[in-house]
């Protein structure tokens, strides 16, 4: 559960709770490689793309198809209406509860993103 802007893991666990972070240039094949880890590792993924956040740029932002997402949930993927500005704020605020969701279903969070606009917030 979230405790201000810290995520916790469940107090049964006895652990600090994991989060993958992938990053790297655009076309570099990070979301990809997320799918692909899905195939070891119950996971989620939730992007950290600053455009691939908004709904109606796919091609614009080379956002990967639903078709080769290969039912790995994916968070905050095409979910914002462009005409919004989705601050790293507003991504520290949407992500934090999306992970301690995540952690609850014992999946793995795995941050996705090439910018760093969102990741360098700090969750």
């Amino acid at each position: 559960m979230a405790t201000g802007n810290t995520v916790t893991s469940n107090p049964s666990h006895g652990e600090r709770p994991k989060v993958v972070v992938i990053t790297g240039p655009t076309g570099s094949g990070k979301s990809k490689l997320a799918v692909d880890l899905a195939s070891h590792f119950p996971l989620e993924v939730i992007n950290a793309d600053s455009m691939q956040v908004y709904t109606g740029l796919d091609i614009l932002t080379n956002k990967l198809p639903f078709s080769e997402q290969n039912e790995v949930p994916h968070h905050l993927l095409g979910t914002v209406n462009p005409n919004i500005e989705f601050t790293a704020k507003a991504f520290r605020d949407s992500a934090i509860p999306i992970i301690d969701a995540i952690l609850s279903r014992d999946h793995l969070p795995v941050i996705v993103g090439g910018t760093n606009y969102y990741i360098q917030v700090g969750i």
